[in-house]
């Protein structure tokens, strides 16, 4: 790869964890989603969910003890309110623990409960517990090799994702000394691994419904998670609830516009979320050409000159590459300094490439280079020399293989033959059993700027609900970011400040008003076409407070 541009952005330090388709009614899915009631019929008993820690091994057991005790030390505060349990997960930047919430009846939850209306797939997040019942909750602590501007920004962004569907959301965070602890709600769910090769139709189109409405309601406030895989998306089979998690190396989108020529796409903007083509007068064509001529008549020479120098003595590239291998979008391997929410489109579309293939992991790349080979075997040399031309690099191979395109369709059944055999519905897993429809779906375009959105993607006959047709899709249940909606005319941010505010009325019933500072992130989010909880009164076609 070459960089044409000469542009360097912001160098960031990798973080890379390796720990891990016009609706036909007749096949449409139901408009349903599970009600409490459905939720505790395949819910563990407390009992049992307090007891998980006795069912793995004894030497595994032992280990996670020690590991709650040392935690409890380190942030005495945390055994007054929260009793560990277990332990979820771990990794190389931190680990998670189930434990109970002891106050929970005692304290104010509305602000990270949210508000999802009844018929929401996401209003199981909006349930206050019943009293008297034990309420789990999962406690991440963060090693102290993280450092501060990290924590910092992983806790901004939960904050700012407060209100969003099938996100994990922040309860509260401690700190003592070096040790930081984060507090969200507890989510069941199962080991991907378990459940991936047999969960049917029904549940992955359940799968994807969730993931996408996260996806697109973070990428609606400006948020790319980066780290979409199947350990950070928390899936419950049985229900068929998901929940996005970790947001450690995710990012703001950096709306500055980049220097004239860096890529031959735009930045992201309202009307283009991933950004479009440039057109040619906006950059030098002459030279574009000539660097593809280049670089396939150096795919034609001998092999010691096609590749790149052992030892590379070229200024580096600068550009953000967070992510885990395997699930890195074409644009982020070719150190794309204009990087959107494409990218979480390409991770979660590699998740659907588990499904359909029933292989888990697909992609095992030591580096970026062998990624980007990885890809150029199926989807060929001229649509890599096409993709590396979008990011203004150049793509240059001799290797036979990877000469013509393999589709994504032909790839999967290769890989999995039995792929158009509906298998017998699994009354283990997420209980649909009306047939689907074959469609496409856009997720693993290579170029960003034609890969589909989350919310065209949940429109798309393959996901769309039958309901959802009369609101238009799922914008029904599409909460806002703050200053927009239906209401948005009586949102302001302070210029001095930045602090969000609402005009409310003054209840003196004569006609006043009066603006009220906001607190929480989660306070004054619009849903689809209702207003926010201080405008229930307020009719904003008329600009009129109704009586």
């Amino acid at each position: 790869m070459e960089d044409w541009g000469g542009v360097e952005d912001e160098e960031q330090e990798q973080y890379d964890d390796d720990d891990e388709q016009e609706n036909d009614e007749e096949h449409d899915d139901l408009d349903v989603h599970p009600t409490s009631d459905d939720i505790d019929c395949f819910a563990l008993d407390e009992s049992e969910e307090e007891a998980t820690l006795k069912l793995k091994p004894i030497d595994e057991q032992l280990e996670i003890q020690h590991e709650i005790q040392d935690f409890k030390n380190a942030v005495p505060m945390l055994g007054d309110d929260y009793k560990l349990i277990d332990r979820l997960g771990t990794g190389t930047f931190s680990s998670v623990y189930k434990a109970i919430d002891l106050r929970y009846h005692e304290w104010d939850n509305s602000p990270w409960l949210g508000h999802h209306p009844p018929a929401s797939s996401a209003h199981y997040q909006s349930v206050p517990k019943p009293q008297g019942s034990r309420v789990f909750v999962a406690i991440k602590r963060i090693y102290v090799t993280s450092g501060p501007e990290r924590i910092k920004n992983e806790l901004l962004l939960m904050e700012l994702c407060r209100g969003c569907r099938h996100v994990s959301q922040l309860i509260t965070a401690f700190r003592h000394e070096d040790q930081v602890a984060i507090v969200m709600p507890y989510h069941r769910n199962e080991d991907f691994r378990e459940y991936f090769m047999e969960l049917p139709m029904p549940g992955i189109k359940e799968y994807f419904r969730c993931l996408l409405r996260a996806l697109r309601d973070i990428h609606a406030r400006h948020i790319i998670h980066r780290d979409v895989k199947p350990a950070n998306f928390l899936f419950d089979p049985r229900t068929g609830q998901g929940s996005l998690c970790d947001f450690g190396l995710a990012q703001r989108f950096d709306s500055k516009a980049p220097a004239h020529g860096a890529c031959l796409h735009t930045t992201m903007s309202k009307d283009d979320a991933h950004g479009k083509y440039r057109t040619k007068s906006e950059y030098n064509s002459d030279w574009v050409r000539s660097q593809q001529v280049a670089a396939r008549k150096k795919s034609k020479t001998r092999a010691e000159f096609v590749g790149y120098p052992d030892k590379d003595q070229r200024v580096p590239m600068k550009a953000n590459r967070a992510g885990t291998r395997g699930f890195r979008a074409p644009e982020v391997l070719f150190k794309c300094g204009q990087q959107n929410g494409a990218v979480d489109i390409w991770s979660a579309g590699i998740i659907l490439l588990f499904f359909l293939t029933r292989k888990f992991p697909l992609f095992q790349a030591n580096d970026d280079i062998e990624a980007l080979m990885e890809l150029a075997t199926i989807l060929g040399k001229t649509v890599m020399e096409k993709v590396a031309t979008l990011h203004c690099r150049i793509f240059s191979s001799n290797v036979p293989s990877i000469q013509s395109e393999v589709t994504w369709k032909t790839f999967a059944e290769k890989l999995n033959p039995e792929l158009h055999n509906t298998p017998a519905p699994n009354p283990k897993f997420y209980p649909y059993t009306l047939p689907s429809q074959k469609a496409k779906l856009k997720l693993l375009h290579p170029e960003s700027v034609k890969r589909i959105t989350p919310e065209d993607a949940l429109k798309h006959p393959f996901l769309a609900e039958r309901g959802a047709r009369k609101y238009k899709g799922d914008n029904v249940f599409f909460p806002h970011p703050f200053g927009n909606g239906v209401c948005k005319d009586m949102h302001f941010v302070d210029p001095v400040t930045d602090q969000p505010g609402v005009i409310v009325r003054d209840g003196l019933d004569d006609g006043w008003e009066e603006t009220r500072r906001l607190v929480l992130a989660g306070e004054g989010l619009a849903i689809g076409n209702e207003p926010c909880e201080f405008h229930k009164d307020y009719d904003a076609e008329n600009k009129v407070w109704l009586s």
